[in-house]
């Protein structure tokens, strides 16, 4: 090969190299940090999900019938999977964003908003305190609605 080929084939290597680089810093911006509308998302989510297991005596009866332990147990589970989903999965859109260092920002407020749901659904619908009518009772089904309401918050978040 001649030196001039030589040199037009490294020219555009490197302008291949450069676009590849621009595409891949659009890539980059087009992730999404945790905004006030994905909260929102996701508590219409678990409002999608807990408010008809919240109203389902099914619910009722299976909370009543467990014990505390297996419904922390179901809680530890939960939280977990959702863990493993959030940190390990590729949700396209998404930009891991972590709370010191190994805590996904994601995993906290799905948490957090689809326990709260799920506690004010069955507060909202009037199954607390008319059906179940002590606490330890409400905190497991919460828990159980949680389960649900988890599902939906993910969904919807992951979804858009």
């Amino acid at each position: 090969m001649e030196e001039k080929e030589i040199e037009k084939i490294e020219r555009e290597l490197h302008q291949i190299e450069e676009q590849i680089n621009t595409i891949n810093r659009k890539l980059e911006r087009e992730e999404t940090t945790l905004k006030f509308s994905d909260i929102v998302q996701e508590a219409a989510g678990a409002a999608l999900l807990a408010f008809p297991f919240a109203a389902s005596e099914d619910v009722w009866e299976l909370s009543r019938k467990m014990s505390i332990s297996h419904a922390l147990f179901l809680l530890f589970l939960t939280v977990i999977g959702l863990y493993v989903v959030i940190k390990f999965g590729k949700i396209g859109n998404w930009k891991i964003q972590n709370l010191g260092g190994f805590l996904p920002l994601r995993l906290l407020t799905i948490t957090v908003i689809s326990l709260t749901v799920s506690a004010l659904s069955l507060l909202i619908l009037g199954v607390y305190p008319s059906v179940i009518n002590n606490l330890q009772w409400f905190i497991k089904a919460a828990i159980l609605v949680f389960l649900f309401s988890t599902m939906g918050s993910f969904g919807l978040d992951a979804a858009k």
